[in-house]
């Protein structure tokens, strides 16, 4: 590859801009390692200095025909490597903050799906222990707790004393704590 002589920013440009290559080869020798310096003192890391480095110079070259250039070849380059670097760091603090959130959902929906599973286990643990139930007791039993009659109504509607109602719902409270133990957080419910 022959040397290129002392040329001015103009001069340079206007050969880049008709496809030399050998001018742009120049000028990544040129301003590759200040620009590269310029990116890693902004993203801290050598990696995404050198991607970035590169992403700017391959736009240039894929861009040099559409750009205008008034100042320094230089300065121009400058300001294209802060501005990429900066919208590189904007995408990245929107993609972590992303995936923040999303790893924040998961848990809360890992925690609700949890409970979910919990609560429908939980609640075919409580159908089925009412059912099991004799059928007395059973039908007291909804009709207390499923139905909000109190024990009066309950031996009206069955035409039977109060006094038997009392004693088939303790019954079945009896044998529904036996059955549930150790599947009821709060057994209140039961009382």
């Amino acid at each position: 590859m022959e040397t290129l002589q002392p040329i001015t920013d103009e001069e340079l440009f206007k050969r880049i801009k008709n496809g030399d290559s050998q001018a742009f080869e120049y000028l990544v020798k040129w301003l590759y390692k200040p620009m590269f310096q310029l990116i890693y003192s902004m993203v801290k890391e050598k990696e995404y200095a050198e991607e970035l480095t590169q992403d700017v110079f391959a736009n240039f070259w894929a861009k040099r025909e559409q750009i205008q250039i008034t100042g320094s070849l230089k300065s121009y380059l400058y300001r294209a490597s802060r501005n990429h670097t900066l919208n590189f760091l904007k995408r990245k603090k929107f993609e972590q903050n992303y995936q923040r959130r999303v790893a924040k959902e998961m848990v809360l929906y890992k925690e609700e799906t949890e409970d979910n599973f919990f609560f429908r286990n939980l609640q075919t643990k409580i159908e089925e222990a009412i059912e099991s139930l004799p059928d007395s007791s059973r039908e007291i039993f909804k009709m207390s707790r499923y139905a909000d009659m109190t024990y009066k109504e309950i031996a009206e509607t069955l035409e039977i004393p109060v006094r038997t109602v009392h004693y088939q719902i303790g019954l079945a409270l009896k044998e529904l704590r036996e059955k549930l133990r150790g599947h009821v957080r709060n057994e209140k419910w039961l009382e």
